[in-house]
């Protein structure tokens, strides 16, 4: 840490940057993969369909779920991040907190404003927890609905 017009300052760490870095890389190249695997999917879909639409609509049930769950993943472990910082910036009324790696150089609040940031994290953490854990659980019930209501005589 170094003093930079009066301030704390925590210089950003490299190592972290190129971490981040090939995180969004792999993530993209994941999404890529995951789009061209949806056409081929939907197609192959349709043609089932034709011939058992009892069981084109089971698997296209199970994808939504198994989608809805790894899509939590990502808000679940931003959600548990926050929380952490904001743990430790309540504790050490300090942000970012002793010991906490940034991505580029970062002034150090104290006191009360960072306690204010500590509040705002972790409320954007509930949120977010919440919803990873909420919209899993939601579709899960709407597609379960859903293949209910198509095995029912006049139903979808």
């Amino acid at each position: 840490m170094n003093e930079h017009a009066g301030r704390k300052v925590v210089r950003a760490d490299r190592a972290l940057r190129r971490l981040t870095l090939i995180g969004v890389a792999v993530v993209l190249v994941a999404g890529v993969i995951a789009l061209v695997y949806t056409g081929s999917f939907l197609h192959d879909m349709e043609a089932l369909a034709q011939e058992s639409p009892s069981q084109a609509a089971a698997r296209v049930g199970l994808v939504l779920k198994l989608v809805a769950i790894g899509a939590a993943a990502i808000p679940i472990a931003v959600g548990a991040y926050l929380t952490r910082v904001a743990m430790l910036t309540w504790r050490s009324s300090e942000f970012p907190p002793p010991g906490t790696r940034v991505l580029r150089d970062t002034a150090v609040t104290t006191g009360p404003r960072s306690r204010r940031w500590a509040v705002f994290a972790f409320l954007v953490a509930v949120i977010l927890l919440l919803g990873g854990i909420l919209v899993p659980l939601l579709t899960w019930n709407l597609v379960e609905g859903l293949l209910r209501s198509s095995a029912v005589p006049g139903g979808v």
